[in-house]
């Protein structure tokens, strides 16, 4: 008798070690989650504040500029990056590039880094056959959509899906004949050692 209550005793002992333990790992996790959110909070906030501070920048126009020439873009950089002369860190992991519609671009579907379509060795649409095409840009795998401007040879990465025509590309990239119907835009990326982040101004 005195063995089973032992037993018992040390039967409920476990379980609530266990649960308690459950609780612990439970919290920390919610804990971890909360201070995401907050980071990523933060973040957003900050991008907001800086974005409005960039547009505000821009000098107002009646007209938005289809074509920017050198001298015009250049003092559209200097107007910007007077907005990080308090932060010039931030503005040395800053990039601006001015952006125009192309409407035969490409944004293609590829395979990501673990070159499969899909995740690599699993069966994404579960027909029975591991890494096949029909599993191209499955959920929570790393393929990726990459533009291809209407200059730039098509990639012959396979299997790939064009998934629409027409989309911003690098103003470098000269359009023949350049589009009116969209206006032009300034892409702000920001590449730091543990975020990166990216919006868009438009002109």
């Amino acid at each position: 008798m005195k063995h089973s209550n032992q037993t018992a005793k040390l039967f409920l002992t476990s379980t609530i070690g266990v649960l308690m333990l459950g609780m612990v790992i439970r919290s920390n996790s919610l804990l971890q989650a909360h201070a995401i959110a907050s980071e990523s909070n933060a973040v957003d906030s900050q991008m907001e504040s800086l974005r409005n501070s960039l547009l505000s920048s821009l000098r107002p126009t009646e007209q938005p500029d289809t074509e920017m020439d050198d001298a015009r873009w250049l003092q559209i950089q200097n107007e910007l990056e007077l907005v990080y002369q308090d932060q010039p860190e931030l503005l040395g992991r800053t990039r601006f590039v001015q952006q125009h519609f192309d409407p035969s671009a490409r944004v293609r579907l590829l395979p990501g880094l673990d070159g499969q379509p899909g995740t690599a060795e699993f069966d994404d649409n579960v027909n029975g056959v591991v890494d096949d095409a029909g599993e191209l840009g499955a959920t929570f795998s790393d393929d990726l959509c990459v533009v291809e401007a209407s200059q730039e040879p098509a990639s012959q990465i396979e299997p790939s899906i064009v998934l629409q025509r027409g989309a911003y590309v690098a103003a470098d990239q000269h359009l023949s004949p350049p589009t009116t119907r969209h206006p032009g835009r300034i892409l702000v990326l920001h590449q730091g050692q543990d975020d990166a982040w990216s919006f868009v101004l438009d002109r």
